[in-house]
């Protein structure tokens, strides 16, 4: 009588550990990669959903709400990367004048060390966003507002362009990824 035993010989265990590192190399790399996508894409698509927020705060409160960078989510203090708040303004007027911190609507927290975000208006910086109690923007200086959100590293079109009109319309596009 001959016993057979059941299992896997040496050859066929090191072949198929072989063929598993191979797949995994050239899997892991691609992954990295969509990770950062997603995370790039999710950044954008969270500013955009700020912005909204603070848009609709306004008309439902019927006053000027404002986004602005905040590193302790207390005070307009800081770069968009550090963290930023929405937060009733009590600011005199709707012109250049600084945004003044009443009620602290919402708070975001400072996303990934790789993430980058830019908020310009005709070429300059800006350092916050301010809406009027109808929704629009408040008239800086009337240009449109562009931000610009993106992981570094992220590839393709994974980087986000949001578009806030003077009307306060919020478009968000899908642009190419510039941060290498």
């Amino acid at each position: 009588m001959v016993y057979r035993s059941k299992g896997f010989t040496l050859v066929e265990l090191m072949v198929t550990l072989g063929v598993a590192a191979i797949a995994l190399s050239i899997a892991v790399p691609s992954f990295q990669t969509q990770i950062l996508n997603n995370r790039s894409i999710a950044l954008g698509e969270d500013f955009a959903s700020a912005v909204n927020y603070a848009r609709s705060e306004a008309v439902k409160r019927a006053g000027r709400v404002s986004l602005c960078a905040s590193k302790n989510g207390t005070a307009c203090d800081g770069v968009w990367t550090d963290g930023f708040m929405a937060f009733v303004d009590t600011a005199a007027t709707d012109t250049t004048t600084p945004p003044v911190v009443g009620l602290v609507l919402r708070i975001w927290e400072k996303p990934d060390a790789n993430a980058l975000i830019s908020v310009t208006s005709d070429g300059n910086d800006v350092t916050f966003i301010r809406y009027t109690s109808l929704g629009t923007l408040a008239r800086v200086n009337d240009e449109p507002l562009v931000i610009a959100a993106e992981q570094k590293k992220c590839k393709g079109k994974a980087a986000r362009q949001i578009n806030i009109g003077l009307s306060g319309l919020v478009s968000v596009n899908s642009v190419a990824c510039t941060a290498y």
